[in-house]
């Protein structure tokens, strides 16, 4: 696919570049059908509700209803979310998800009684259940789970409430993603070429890149403008959404959003306060690449838009979605026949969008579905970091198809804190395939150790950068400060200019770094790309280098889904995240990378 100058209608992209929502539904009638029956299941299973605790049967009978429900309405969300994306222009598609929206919060409402009985039993009987009821002991550790929540799990009026409430409460990420993704318009500016081009969130980084600073400065700042001209906007959004995650932790007496959010998942706090203490004491890194850049393409100053100028001196190893696809299948050929296997029917079956359109969501992202198969979203450049984006989402789909294969649907979603680790070892094993094909390639060599310190420095120092940011957000939201536009960019400009460092000039509006960032609506998710990326590192080091039981150990890590807590799950693979040293040792291979390009170079 080469670059168009104007973004074509969703009618007018191809149909093998788009993907097949029929592996779900034939029509959204026929999903509309279907998500009736899931309501009126769902008022069935309330039935039930003030006798979880009668009997084991009951229970049992209670869980598999519930599983059953959630099976059918993950499908049903899905093709919706689907749609929407594919063109939030399409009001048809967007009243659709507005339908599924509805109806998952009726369902919510409708169950949320269980969770609150689930926390009252009294463990003496359920550890009796568990060992007489047949079927029973299959939910033990989602049980076990739910039960770990109390003190945090209300009572059954008031979680029927907050589900009531669930759609206002998370409104500000619908408002924000409409904005970001339907209205909101970046102009024209003039390419290499002086051709007259659109710019938007796919094509942003090809003259962002460009080895012609006018073209880089312009789109740059025309980038920006919107993110300015919409800062209060963009300020209100975010004020909301934090406030809402804020409230909802108070209510269920955390000390604050972020326990609440990384207790979830058994993950210590200590973990979020390690990353950033270690991150900040390798600064030095980042900044040693900002001044190795600068140096060799000979820029005084060396301003912020110049930091994405390749240093092979042009964008090379350039990739329709098909080479895209076969280059990946290439690297990954390390993984063994069962992930080919996997990868073959992702690439087959149109689990793929692939094409920028008008109106489709920016970005990129995988959705697992339990009952189909995974989706993913992209917005093909034919640059190499669309090569490094579908592996990266493959990663996903991979570790979404694997649990699905091995585990109940209870258990098939990873926990977040292990969603990242598959994505980013995906994007390591393609580093180590294409230093080792082109090893005797000056130029490529460059071209490529670049990309890889380019994941350093966005999954590791960015998302950190980011995490303090959203944590000091939070924290000062808590204690009653509105989060203004101005506040949010001064808050946000210090660590700029921190983890940037004193090589780079910082150039426009401040608002644009905090205000483009959608995973700001997702609760401390940011982190987890520098967590992930440190694991990732260790992992694809030891199944590339074939270390005895090193691809068994990580396949089993695909398949565990969230069978355990995510500690655990880890040890299992080879890693202990109770302490800083995976980090330590991830960013040694950042160093190694420096050294490499910077031996290269003769700096």
């Amino acid at each position: 696919m080469s670059r168009q100058k104007e973004l074509p209608a969703r009618s007018a992209v191809p149909t093998e570049l788009k993907w097949d929502l029929t592996l779900l539904y034939p029509d959204d009638q026929a999903m509309k059908d279907q998500l009736k029956q899931t309501v009126s299941q769902a008022h069935q299973l309330h039935q039930l509700a003030g006798h979880l605790g009668d009997d084991g049967e009951t229970l049992l009978k209670a869980l598999q209803m519930s599983k059953s429900i959630g099976e059918a309405l993950e499908r049903e969300y899905v093709y919706a979310f689907l749609r929407r994306d594919s063109d939030t222009t399409d009001a048809q598609a967007t009243e659709l998800y507005g339908v599924a929206e509805q109806k998952a919060t009726e369902i919510e409402t409708a169950l949320s009684f269980m969770d609150p009985e689930i926390v009252k039993l009294d463990q003496e009987k359920l550890d009796q259940w568990l060992q007489s009821v047949d079927g029973l002991g299959e939910f033990k550790f989602a049980l076990h789970q739910i039960r770990l929540q109390r003190g945090h799990v209300l009572t059954v009026d008031e979680e029927q409430l907050l589900s009531r409430l669930s759609r206002s409460l998370s409104s500000a990420d619908t408002i924000y993603n409409t904005l970001n993704d339907a209205d909101l318009h970046f102009g024209k500016i003039k390419d290499e070429n002086g051709d007259t081009v659109e710019l938007t969130h796919g094509n942003r980084s090809q003259f962002t890149e460009s080895t012609n600073r006018e073209v880089r400065k312009a789109a740059t700042l025309a980038y920006q403008k919107p993110y300015h001209d919409l800062r209060n906007t963009f300020a209100a959004t975010l004020n909301s959404y934090i406030d809402s995650r804020n409230s909802i932790a108070t209510l269920r007496h955390y000390k604050s959003a972020r326990q609440a959010s990384l207790s979830a998942n058994q993950i210590d706090e200590q973990v979020y306060d390690t990353l950033v203490a270690t991150v900040n004491q390798h600064l030095d890194l980042a900044h040693r690449w900002y001044s190795i850049k600068k140096k060799a393409l000979k820029l005084e100053p060396f301003y912020q838009y110049d930091i994405g100028v390749p240093l092979a001196g042009k964008d090379l190893l350039r990739t329709t979605f098909a080479e895209g696809k076969q280059m990946v299948m290439d690297a990954l050929q390390v993984m063994g026949p069962d992930y080919i296997d996997g990868l073959k029917k992702e690439f087959d079956n149109r689990w793929i969008d692939a094409a920028e359109n008008r109106g489709k969501r920016s970005g990129g992202y995988q959705i697992g579905v339990y009952q189909a198969n995974p989706y993913i979203l992209l917005n093909w450049t034919d640059k190499l970091y669309s090569t490094f984006v579908l592996a990266h989402e493959s990663g996903h789909a991979m570790h979404s198809w694997f649990s699905q294969h091995h585990q109940p649907s209870e258990y098939a979603d990873a926990p977040i804190f292990l969603a990242e680790v598959a994505s980013t070892f995906n994007e390591n094993i393609l580093t180590e395939y294409l230093l080792n094909k082109y090893r005797d390639n000056r130029e490529l060599q460059i071209f490529i150790l670049e990309q890889s310190i380019n994941g350093f420095i966005g999954s590791i120092y960015r998302q950190t950068q980011f995490a303090e940011f959203e944590d000091t957000a939070y924290r000062e939201q808590q204690k009653g400060r509105t989060l203004t536009a101005d506040y949010l960019d001064q808050i946000s400009h210090q660590l700029v200019e921190k983890y940037y460092g004193p090589n780079v000039k910082l150039v426009g509006t401040d608002t644009q770094s905090w205000a483009y960032v959608p995973h700001f609506y997702m609760n401390y998710y940011v982190y987890q790309y520098a967590t992930s990326w440190a694991i990732a590192t260790t992992l694809s080091e030891r199944v590339w280098t074939k270390q005895p039981g090193a691809l068994d150990r990580y396949l089993d890590f695909l398949s565990a889904g969230g069978s355990a807590d995510p500690i655990t799950i880890l040890k299992r693979a080879g890693i202990d995240v109770t302490n800083g040293q995976y980090l330590n040792d991830s960013l040694k291979v950042l160093q190694k990378r420096l050294d490499q390009i910077e031996g290269l170079l003769n700096l």
